[in-house]
């Protein structure tokens, strides 16, 4: 991921500092550089950060992400920063990234990279939800793992809630833990939970053993969404407005009103737009009201922290 952030600041007329403990990551970088057409020159390896930045990306397994974020602003500064998410896999982190930011007044400048948020078809079903009553989520799929993908899912289900918080209506976690292919001191979880809040529930079945892709719907009174990941695509489905017919009569009277491929920026092209002030994304107050769902899922499930997600 922090190759793909590389791209999009170099393609976007960024001079790079870039720290990793892995001599081998520049050697990759570079090739990747070249490959895309882009400049090598614009890479520099630093040991430390010192001085001004006109923006700092934080990519790196968690375990290290708060200390880098302390050390980082102990030396130099920067005009925003973006933190990879999850910012943490242990809870009692989490209000430490807020400490942090609050000591140097930079939490209105600092950003988590939750990117669902941004996309076309959130949006569009972000703003259909908000004109119904109740609506309701459904996510059902394999070992995507809760604290590494599972995240977004819950962060769009607040998108679509417009953040207000639900409440853990039930979880249960899977009985095996999900691989990492980051190595093998690191592990996620599956399972199944309900969340209820005061217009949207969402139903989830992410099962550990499972590697099936995740399908997403959401339904209010008279549209279904289906949203599927893996092949990129996706239908939204509506009522005729000027039907009579009773709701017994499911499924009558509705028409496609949008269906096909989902068109979905590259990491690259979104670190570009952000640098340059031509996206926003979520807030560091907002992203870890996400990150604290997530964590009352995983203790409702039966889970002790500290977890050992990355």
């Amino acid at each position: 991921m922090g190759r793909r952030h590389l791209v999009g600041l170099v393609r976007a007329g960024f001079a790079v500092s870039a720290a990793d403990p892995n001599p081998a990551a520049f050697e990759t970088s570079c090739a990747e550089l070249l490959k895309g057409g882009l400049p090598v020159h614009a890479l520099t390896a630093v040991q430390g950060p010192t001085g001004y930045y006109d923006v700092a990306i934080f990519s790196e397994t968690v375990t290290d992400r708060l200390n880098n974020f302390r050390s980082f602003l102990s030396l130099a500064s920067a005009g925003k920063f973006l933190l990879e998410k999850p910012v943490a896999a242990d809870p009692g982190e989490f209000e430490g990234f807020m400490t942090v930011a609050v000591s140097h007044k930079i939490e209105s400048r600092t950003q988590v990279n939750f990117i669902r948020r941004t996309w076309p078809h959130i949006k569009s079903l972000a703003a259909l939800c908000a004109e119904e009553v109740n609506f309701s989520v459904t996510l059902n799929g394999g070992a995507i793992g809760l604290g590494c993908m599972g995240i977004h899912y819950l962060d769009t289900f607040l998108a679509l809630s417009t953040d207000e918080m639900p409440e853990v209506a039930w979880a249960r976690l899977s009985s095996e833990s999900v691989a990492s292919g980051r190595g093998p001191q690191f592990e996620d979880f599956g399972g199944d939970f309900v969340l209820q809040g005061a217009r949207g529930k969402l139903l989830a079945s992410l099962e550990a053993g499972s590697s099936a892709n995740v399908i997403m719907t959401v339904r209010g009174a008279h549209f279904m969404a289906q949203v599927e990941y893996g092949g990129k695509v996706w239908k939204l489905s509506r009522r005729k407005p000027d039907s009579t017919l009773p709701n017994f009569r499911y499924g009558a009277d509705y028409e496609v009103i949008e269906e096909g491929k989902l068109e979905l920026p590259t990491m690259d092209h979104v670190t570009g737009l952000w640098a340059t002030d031509r996206l926003q994304l979520s807030k560091l107050a907002n992203a870890l009201e996400t990150h604290r769902l997530l964590d009352r899922i995983l203790r409702a499930g039966g889970a002790k922290p500290p977890y050992r997600f990355t």
